[in-house]
């Protein structure tokens, strides 16, 4: 991964965000950020030299870009022009809606892209990921350089990956077949039975304690309320997913 985008509706409220991706920028090797700012925030000249200052201290080459018009078109298209490899945004709750664990941006991009994203806790500041929890329910990855994130992070910081399978009511005898560049880069494996991946995280997050959860973007199962049930168009609720870590969503299903 060499090439991250940020984008962020606020440079005020959301910098925090975009200093987290210039530390983990520079731990895991990447060489340019593109930080995305909506065209109408009013702070962003108020904040950003202190966010260049910093970019230029740690080597990392840091562009701004302000978005326009439809927000999620522009950053589809963003992603394609600019060949990025992974999207960073802030996991804030709305002030106008405290259920929400997402926010309208960050919500549609997790939504409505295929890009691997990687949510920040709001006001989140970088600290040593040595543990990352990642939970499946099938050991089968069906897309090419899926796991290309994940593999670079624990590469990056040195980082050992704890596998959780949860076998729900659903689990077929070809999930137990693991996909070779999965199983390469797994440390520790866990095996749970539980009604819902969902389920199976919240039981084994106290046991792995980990620093970074990672999980595959699906349309039924872990994120299955994330799609289909939230109160808002593009938000994603308290209710039905928050972690106070780092959480890696890779992009395509299992």
């Amino acid at each position: 991964m060499k090439t991250f985008l940020v984008p962020i509706n606020s440079l005020k409220e959301k910098k925090a965000t975009l200093l987290y991706a210039l530390d983990f920028a520079k731990q895991v090797g990447a060489e340019t950020i593109y930080g995305c700012i909506l065209l109408g925030d009013p702070q962003k000249k108020e904040h950003l030299k202190e966010v260049t200052d910093y970019a230029e201290k740690l080597g990392v080459t840091l562009n701004f870009r302000f978005m326009q018009g439809n927000t999620l078109d522009y950053i589809k298209e963003f992603c394609v022009d600019f060949d990025i490899d992974l999207i960073i945004a802030p996991a804030r709750t709305p002030k106008t809606h405290e259920k929400l664990y997402l926010d309208d941006l960050s919500g549609s991009i997790v939504r409505k892209t295929d890009m691997p994203v990687l949510l920040i806790p709001e006001d989140y500041k970088y600290k040593a990921i040595d543990t990352v929890l990642t939970a499946i329910k099938s050991g089968v990855v069906k897309m090419e350089d899926a796991l290309k994130p994940l593999e670079t992070t624990l590469d990056g910081l040195s980082a050992r990956m704890t596998l959780l399978q949860v076998k729900t009511p659903s689990f077929l005898p070809e999930d137990l077949m693991f996909d070779k560049d999965l199983a390469a880069v797994t440390s520790k494996y866990y095996s749970s039975e539980n009604a819902t991946l969902f389920q199976g995280v919240l039981e084994y997050i106290h046991v792995v304690e980990p620093d970074m959860i990672c999980v595959f973007r699906r349309k039924r199962g872990f994120f299955k309320k994330l799609w289909s049930d939230t109160i808002h168009d593009n938000g994603i609720r308290k209710a039905d997913f928050e972690s106070r870590v780092p959480l890696l969503v890779l992009k395509g299903e299992q």
